[in-house]
């Protein structure tokens, strides 16, 4: 990469060489799409049996699982229980934060988030890339400046354009720090919590939505915008580069219905092992939701999330695998890019062409690991995958075979059709097609075959519509002469046969 040329105050220019960019795209395509392919293989394979195994799990456990009421914690031990009742309150701890201003402030719930954001000046980079005689790029960097509410803190002393008349006209000053007395935005959940007669770890599933009210008030140097809501600052009409507001999260205290599901090992609620099967093992069930649910509804919303958690892998193993195949065409883009004058054509040409062809092996590689797994664990959903995977191999061989084949072979040319056009005066069922053989015995005469050489190649003929055994035909050669022969016996239209030139 070539240094930074300043065009303007706030634009820099940076240059690629065309032996930098080969370089880079044959290690690329060397080093970096194989590991890329076998990584997608290794991820697109382990979705596939965890998709299987977390069905196998879900409908073990709703064949297995046993209801129970809140009273009792010793109902179902040992087993897979299912429950619907409130949390209780002074099972909860009081959450506070440490290290901040807000120290001395305290809720009682299964936990307590922080949204914290401060007002900042942010750069945007806006590029442009384009690419120059020889192979080599240009990008072209135009940076921008404008403040917003940020919940990270931004360091605007590696700023490019700082002293640029954009970074003054909209933000005018640097950052200030992020200081030990902001709390930083996250979550933090009470260790356990009791449901009805149970005790569970699963906190993190309560929903931290609402803010805490009966705050002492605002911390000190703070002031109080809303519920759970505190600013430190100028205005918070008018925020300026430095104001602060962070606002404090809890579980609704008006909703503490749950329906939770696990096993029960002495009044204690923990991961449920489903039982082992081919190729399936250390798979568990444990879940809470909040309100009541019945059994039918929260097995459908567990299988609902494995199927989108799978769907997800699958799209993102699928894109990255096109992507990989398309990286190793990357080397050919860039030495089109080289040649003079119409290299970057070319180059946005085989770019786009690769593009298209990398996606039928990405497919077809795809297809074929989704349906291994498939095969050796749900043979009759794996075997058609498999015959899909088998069929788009086989086109692309077909389509490789045929494409070697034209430019080994040559091209028929029926009698009357134009070489350079291919139009043809005979049309099926009439009269012209009819005095064939008379205007194909005119043509041999016309033309008579010349004597085979004595170093004899061969080549493929196919016999056209209307032509039959002891008919000339007329057809070109891979070196562009026209020639003639007889169609022998027991050969039919539509058939092919070998002949010497």
């Amino acid at each position: 990469m070539g240094s930074g040329l300043s065009l303007q105050e706030n634009q820099s220019v940076e240059y690629q060489s065309g032996a930098g960019r080969l370089c880079n795209s044959i290690l690329v395509a060397i080093c970096v799409a194989p590991l890329l392919i076998l990584g997608m293989c290794g991820l697109l394979g382990w979705n596939e049996q965890r998709a299987v195994c977390d069905q196998k799990a879900i409908t073990s456990g709703e064949d297995a699982v046993m209801q129970v009421g809140c009273s009792d914690g010793s109902a179902g031990s040992g087993s897979l229980v299912m429950f619907s009742c409130d949390i209780a309150t002074s099972s909860l701890p009081m959450m506070h934060l440490s290290s901040s201003d807000f120290a001395g402030v305290q809720v009682q719930g299964t936990g307590l988030r922080v949204d914290s954001a401060m007002y900042q000046c942010v750069e945007h980079d806006e590029s442009h890339t384009e690419k120059t005689s020889g192979g080599g790029t240009r990008t072209i960097h135009t940076y921008t400046y404008h403040t917003e509410w940020s919940s990270r803190p931004i360091d605007s002393g590696s700023f490019h354009a700082q002293h640029s008349d954009n970074f003054r006209m909209n933000c005018g000053r640097m950052n200030p720090s992020w200081g030990a007395s902001i709390p930083s935005s996250g979550s933090i959940f009470a260790p356990q919590m009791a449901v009805g007669a149970f005790s569970t770890t699963m906190t993190s599933k309560v929903p931290l939505n609402t803010p805490i009210t009966g705050s002492a008030g605002a911390p000190t140097g703070w002031s109080k915008t809303g519920t759970g809501s505190f600013y430190k600052g100028n205005d918070a009409s008018r925020p300026i580069i430095g104001d602060v507001k962070v606002t404090l999260y809890s579980n609704d205290p008006n909703s503490l219905r749950a329906t939770v599901l696990g096993e029960n090992s002495n009044g204690q609620i923990t991961q449920w092992g489903a039982p082992s099967s081919w190729l399936c093992s250390g798979f568990s069930l444990a879940d809470l939701r909040m309100g009541t649910l019945s059994k039918a509804q929260l097995f459908d919303m567990l299988a609902s999330d494995a199927n989108v958690l799978t769907w997800i892998l699958r799209a993102v193993g699928f894109g990255l695998m096109w992507l990989a195949f398309c990286l190793c065409f990357g080397p050919l883009e860039v030495a089109g890019d080289c040649i003079p004058c119409i290299g970057p054509c070319i180059g946005d040409s085989i770019h786009a062409i690769s593009c298209c062809v990398a996606c039928l092996p990405a497919t077809a590689c795809t297809l074929g690991i989704v349906g291994v797994v498939w095969v050796a664990m749900r043979p009759m959903v794996g075997i058609p995958l498999m015959l899909l995977n088998l069929a788009i191999m086989v086109g692309l061989g077909y389509y490789i075979a045929k494409t070697r084949a034209a430019k080994q072979g040559g091209r028929v040319i029926m009698v009357g059709e134009n070489p350079d056009t291919g139009a043809t005066g005979l049309l099926p069922g009439t009269a012209a097609q009819a005095a064939a053989p008379a205007v194909t015995l005119a043509m041999a005469q016309a033309y008579p075959q010349p004597q085979v050489p004595a170093a004899q190649r061969q080549m493929q003929v196919q016999v056209p519509a209307g032509f039959g055994p002891g008919q000339l035909i007329q057809f070109q050669t891979p070196d562009g002469n026209m020639m003639q022969a007889t169609v022998p016996q027991g050969v039919a239209p539509g058939g092919i046969f070998m002949v010497s030139y």
